[in-house]
């Protein structure tokens, strides 16, 4: 049976659907699209929608193809880029990691004492999670659960990078433990887990807590004298 143009959208020989078939063109119109871009610019578009949607709706919730409509780009390329939704959350992750300041961890690897390292290491800290919110949403939420991929790929990612700045850290207040410069009553894996853990807590659950409760924080803070004031916090419960 002949079909003209102006049927088409109500009649398909494969009995695929309308739905289906409309998707389909939808497709096709992103593809060409796409392949006017470059790659780079494509692969932002990506990683961006990406993001976005893992901060959203976490790993298990996102789908690859709706990350690839809000990045305006056929859902092929996505695979072709990055394999498969494990690929991609790597990095989405790893793409975020590389914010860190090359200058800090430079000047982190050449600090002499405990104030140094501790000062460089909390306010790298602060300004990540002060910037990169989405991006510590991913982290939490894939962290938590310890059976899923996502915990996997976003542990590898963190060790690679976090890794030897921790041991550096651990190194400094063992050494300041031993000269009395640093409280011995909690073991320093424990100080650096209440004193950096403090640091995204303060962003991610923190504020909304207290706004829950009835408390706010009352005019906008300062973001540079809150950074001081957490380093500052974070070496006085470290000193003796």
């Amino acid at each position: 049976m002949l079909v003209t143009g102006a049927e088409r959208l109500t009649h398909d020989p494969k009995g695929r659907g309308v739905g289906m078939e409309i998707e389909d063109a939808e497709d096709a119109g992103l593809a060409r699209q796409a392949r006017k871009r470059d790659p780079e610019e494509t692969q932002r578009r990506i990683l961006d929608a990406a993001e976005r949607a893992f901060a959203l709706r976490g790993f298990g919730g996102a789908r690859l193809r709706y990350i690839a409509q809000q990045a305006g780009v056929h859902h092929s390329l996505v695979h072709h880029y990055y394999g498969d939704k494990q690929g991609l959350l790597a990095e989405v992750i790893e793409r975020g990691l590389a914010r860190v300041p090359s200058t800090g961890l430079e000047t982190l690897a050449h600090a002499a004492d405990l104030e140094s390292v501790t000062r460089v290491s909390v306010g790298m800290l602060y300004d990540f999670c002060a910037h990169n919110q989405d991006l510590l949403r991913i982290i939490e939420g894939a962290l938590r659960d310890r059976s899923s991929v996502a915990h996997d790929v976003t542990a590898d990612a963190l060790g690679s990078l976090a890794g030897p700045l921790t041991r550096t850290l651990k190194g400094h207040i063992e050494r300041g433990q031993h000269i009395g410069q640093v409280r011995k009553d909690i073991s320093p894996e424990s100080l650096m887990l209440r004193g950096i853990g403090a640091v995204p807590y303060r962003f991610f659950t923190a504020e909304d807590l207290l706004r829950a409760t009835g408390i706010t924080t009352g005019a906008e803070l300062d973001e540079s004298l809150e950074r001081e004031q957490t380093v500052q916090y974070v070496l006085r419960a470290m000193r003796v």
